[in-house]
């Protein structure tokens, strides 16, 4: 199995077979699972001015967009959206904010010799990340589910994937506890969301 998953051009269904992907989906029956069928997207009215990559500095410049999916314990995973990218909106007494309950991975979207945009190893970051969310009893997700999302906020932002060699997009899945009271203990809400910086 080649290691890097090109995105475009390819059916769905055959985008999903190449990931050939071995991820955990833990939700009890009376839960809602993420299903990236049900994806939302509200784009902006007007893109921001690209930057030349010569001018680029890692973590200072994001896209136009951005996932987000909220959990709650009674009713599961909430519809993912795409949105305007912006600053989250949380309680002050928010668990993440006091006891650090939160989780993220990292992964770079680049072109290949033929402008093709790709991902590499992406069910490994989701492995990881679902196993870092077992530990903070935090909610797992399916995580084939949430690359399918990734990968249509990629077709959203591609013109954002410099090209050259050296040159990606970086993408920064980050699940955090929204649970709005204090002291720890596991989470009944969070917040699973990514944002990308070139």
């Amino acid at each position: 199995m080649a290691y890097a998953t090109r995105l475009f051009r390819l059916p769905p269904a055959y985008r999903t077979a190449t990931l050939g992907l071995r991820l955990l989906h833990v939700t009890s029956p009376a839960q809602q699972g993420i299903q990236a069928a049900q994806l939302q997207k509200t784009l902006v009215a007007q893109r921001k001015p690209l930057v030349a990559k010569e001018n680029l500095v890692f973590g200072h410049t994001f896209t136009d967009h951005m996932l987000s999916i909220d959990w709650t314990a009674k009713g599961g995973w909430e519809r993912p959206q795409i949105q305007p990218y912006g600053p989250l909106q949380i309680d002050p007494c928010c668990a993440v904010l006091h006891y650090a309950l939160e989780c993220f991975e990292g992964l770079k979207a680049y072109r290949d010799a033929q402008g093709h945009v790709r991902l590499f190893r992406p069910d490994k970051n989701m492995e990881r990340m679902n196993n870092s969310a077992e530990r903070l009893h935090l909610p797992q997700f399916d995580g084939a589910q949430v690359l399918e999302c990734i990968k249509e906020l990629l077709r959203i932002e591609k013109r954002w994937v410099p090209e050259g060699r050296g040159y990606s997009l970086y993408l920064r899945p980050t699940l955090i506890s929204t649970e709005n009271t204090l002291g720890v203990h596991r989470s009944n809400s969070a917040k699973l969301f990514v944002i990308a910086s070139p």
